[in-house]
């Protein structure tokens, strides 16, 4: 394998990143990328580690190292030091002010969020507009085959599912590649050749539940097959199935449409933790992700579901001050051609940290509950959509 990768993408959908003025001036930086490169490398070979150290401590230790030796290592003590690979980062696209963002339907509406988007503000936020982006990593001299692979790997699953900057997991800022140059990797320019080429990157699947994001038995990946060439269109669609599925709605309706109330027990769960009642669950939507929020119109009450740590004091951390990323990655992915597809990714892991709650915050004080994910929740929403096509075999 030759000593650099070079690989083409499209972005398909506005991407919403940017630094502390979170503002996209500055572009797609190189520690942007490496940062997404490195999620996917480690979701990808943690079977692998798995298989051959037998120990899931020894073997995060093993990923760990992986890691370090290809992408560097930020770090105090001997360990430290810059990775085998040298990566660039070149893109063409243009910034789009909030007024010049596309026209936001209800579904793109819900998967934005509050933090993007205000129904009277709008976009919240500037933008990269879709446009071409190449990315060239150049190998220091002694990097085996293997670990090139694994790279190229990484810059295809990057490609195929996944994307950059803020709601990268809702299907914002989605990468589709075009290209790869210096690998036997092929872009796949079909729904057949897409299927061919996820089954073989994620060919090291073992039945455990992994402890962080990375894939095993349990993952699932549907393809969604359109008539259209509208990434934005097909994201909006996605966007509204998930809002009619999770949405309580409100006088019976949601985004104008009969709302079907699909999880009235969370509703009930939530109004009683509002009211201080006592309850001993979460509810089954916080699967979806955390924080996991209500508010309730008629009583202007608030409920509160996030994930708490212990301190090594003693106590528990204060509501709000941690995060579970979503299981669920939604990516509308641009073929070569020009046709597109939507990819629905389930990556089931452990929910959270085995000593971790998750807190129960309106009236009086935090209560903790364990966290016990549904991830049926997740299935069902994913066995929404028709002439689905079911890419890998998941086991619930």
């Amino acid at each position: 394998m030759p000593e650099t990768l070079e690989a083409t993408y499209r972005i398909v959908t506005p991407m919403f990143i940017g630094g502390a003025d979170q503002t996209p001036s500055d572009g797609i930086r190189p520690p942007a990328l490496k940062g997404a490169l490195r999620f996917w490398w480690r979701a990808l070979n943690w079977g692998r580690c798995l298989r051959e150290a037998r120990d899931e401590a020894a073997a995060l230790r093993l990923l760990h190292q992986g890691e370090a030796r290809l992408f560097g290592l930020a770090a105090d003590g001997e360990a430290s030091g810059q990775g085998c690979c040298l990566l660039r980062v070149d893109t063409e696209a243009r910034t789009l002010k909030k007024a010049s963002l596309p026209s936001a339907s209800a579904g793109h509406q819900y998967l934005l969020g509050l933090g993007l988007y205000h129904f009277r503000d709008q976009y919240l936020r500037e933008a990269i507009a879709p446009g071409e982006v190449r990315v060239t990593l150049r190998f220091r001299p002694g990097t085996t085959t293997d670990q090139r692979l694994s790279v190229a790997q990484a810059l295809m699953a990057l490609g195929l599912l996944g994307g950059l900057g803020s709601r990268a997991r809702k299907g914002f800022g989605a990468l589709a590649i075009q290209t790869l140059a210096g690998t036997e990797l092929a872009v796949p320019a079909t729904a057949d050749e897409l299927a061919g080429a996820l089954a073989d990157l994620s060919a090291d699947r073992l039945d455990s539940l992994p402890p962080f994001t990375a894939f095993s038995r349990h993952s699932r990946i549907d393809l969604l097959p359109v008539a259209h060439r509208d990434p934005w269109r097909l994201l909006g669609d996605i966007g509204n199935e998930m809002q009619r599925y999770r949405s309580f709605g409100q006088n019976g309706k949601v985004a104008g449409q009969p709302a079907e109330r699909n999880f009235p027990d969370d509703h009930d769960l939530a109004l009683a933790v509002t009211n201080g009642d006592q309850v001993d669950c979460h509810p089954r939507r916080a699967v979806f992700g955390l924080p996991h929020n209500y508010f309730f119109s008629s009583s202007k009450q608030k409920a509160e579901f996030n994930a708490v740590a212990p301190k090594p004091g003693g106590g528990w951390s204060d509501l709000g001050s941690h995060r579970r990323a979503s299981p669920l990655f939604l990516h509308p992915h641009q073929f070569p051609d020009g046709s597109v597809a939507g990819l629905v990714t389930l990556l089931p892991a452990q929910f959270l940290p085995e000593d971790w709650s998750i807190g129960l915050k309106a009236k009086g004080p935090m209560r903790r509950v364990e966290a016990d994910p549904d991830w049926g929740v997740l299935h069902a929403f994913m066995d929404r959509f028709r002439e689905r096509r079911n890419l890998l075999e998941a086991r619930s």
